[in-house]
């Protein structure tokens, strides 16, 4: 960590770097870092892949989606990036600084900066941010707590998630005395979607596909049943959980075609460690918690690649 401080501390302009298709904690990190390297009098920019969710548009209104610039900046921080290659067209950015950070809580991260600080103890990449706030002697405002507190519930599901520890609520708790709505954000997280995505939803619960009777379950979401309830894959989000709510679920996938590519979601209810079936395709995560992209020519073949990867871990 010290060595990331220094080199924070002699930057003179910088890029951060969430991962593609960037969440809650990723986005939430990014905008608290922003706030701390704001302070600190440092020309920053925060660049997405893609658009980020509507349902998180209270912490990414200073967020760009990426539009090609060439614009150089010596110093690239990624966050909640397991590696290079899952900061997409962004990964320029890496190339041309002087000096590239990584801060991540993924088990599976491949150590790719100049300087890593890598805790998956932390159950938020938000969490280790904080803990730079404390490191630096810097204490966050009231925006860049919403910021951090939104990270940390983001990635432990409202604290209910099996990675939040004793020191997760501590931290929150830090936060929570800045004053932050906190309710607000685990509604705008966790209970505010479109209508349009409620039935989008009703549509795929009725799709869930069960395999070795009920130890995993998968749903399937194609661009054009997007499309049927007016809707873009951007907007599409956390469908995953629709089959890992499933009574008797040990690993709960969703496939999603986007943009050409096909996006697994793997969750674990159990002791199967689903990043070790994302590292398969080239992803990775936590144990209970992973993603990758998947080499097929349609979702169904994905599906049935998933399901072969998942039967060798149940079994």
């Amino acid at each position: 960590m010290e060595e990331i401080i220094k080199m924070i501390r002699e930057a003179d302009s910088v890029v951060i770097l969430p991962h593609i298709n960037a969440d809650g904690d990723a986005i939430g990190s990014c905008a608290a870092m922003a706030e701390l390297l704001g302070a600190l009098e440092k020309k920053t920019v925060i660049y997405t892949e893609e658009k980020p969710e509507e349902r998180l548009s209270f912490i990414s209104e200073n967020v760009r989606v990426y539009d090609g610039s060439e614009e150089e900046y010596d110093t690239c921080i990624a966050l909640d990036c397991g590696d290079r290659e899952r900061l997409g067209e962004r990964a320029v950015f890496a190339e041309k600084a002087d000096r590239v950070i990584n801060i991540d809580h993924h088990k599976t991260n491949t150590m790719f900066g100049d300087a890593n600080y890598v805790d998956a103890s932390a159950s938020a990449t938000g969490e280790i941010i904080a803990e730079l706030y404390e490191r630096m002697g810097m204490e966050p405002d009231k925006r860049a707590a919403m910021y951090l507190y939104t990270a940390i519930c983001s990635d432990t599901g409202c604290f209910a998630y099996s990675n939040t520890t004793p020191k997760t609520m501590r931290t929150a708790a830090k936060l929570m005395e800045k004053g932050i709505d906190h309710a607000e954000a685990a509604r705008l997280l966790f209970d505010s979607e479109p209508l349009e995505i409620e039935l989008l939803k009703a549509e795929l619960t009725g799709r869930i596909r069960s395999y070795f009777g009920g130890r995993l379950r998968i749903v399937t979401v194609t661009e054009a049943m997007a499309e049927k309830y007016g809707l873009d894959m951007d907007d599409v989000s956390d469908v995953v959980n629709i089959p890992r709510r499933i009574c008797g679920t040990e690993i709960a996938a969703s496939v999603k075609e986007s943009g050409g590519k096909i996006r697994v979601s793997l969750r674990s209810n159990g002791s199967a460690d689903v990043a070790a079936v994302a590292q398969k395709f080239g992803g990775g995560g936590h144990t209970k918690a992973a993603g990758c992209t998947v080499k097929a020519e349609s979702v169904a073949e994905a599906e049935e690649m998933v399901v072969k990867e998942c039967g060798e871990i149940l079994s």
